[in-house]
């Protein structure tokens, strides 16, 4: 079971690392005109560059589990900001990372 933990582990940073990125980098694209509204930009550079620091604490031993409960509350929060303000149709890019950084979480930390 750690062997799959550490796999899912680095899996997830290295899907949070590059969205984390690309969110600082990307603004513009990210944010449609009406969702861009909801947060100013520094506020999408600081999600962006927490999500890239909880992807890299999630592959240091001790804090992989705390990192993980980040990875889960981010990708939910952006899902809440997108369909509130852009009708974001890809449920299963915010769930399904969750749900895995919840799974990773759970184990860590119990």
């Amino acid at each position: 079971m750690n062997m799959l933990l550490w796999a899912l582990q680095i899996l997830l940073a290295l899907w949070n690392a590059v969205g984390g990125a690309y969110m600082v980098t990307h603004y513009e694209e990210l944010a449609t005109p009406s969702a861009l509204n909801a947060l100013p930009r520094p506020a999408w550079v600081a999600l962006g560059a927490l999500q890239v620091l909880l992807a890299v604490g999630l592959v240091v031993p001790r804090t992989s589990g705390v990192s993980a409960v980040g990875l889960v509350v981010i990708p939910l929060l952006g899902l809440v900001l997108y369909t509130a303000y852009a009708g974001f149709p890809g449920l299963r890019w915010a769930v399904i990372p969750a749900a895995l950084a919840a799974f990773v979480a759970y184990e860590r930390l119990r």
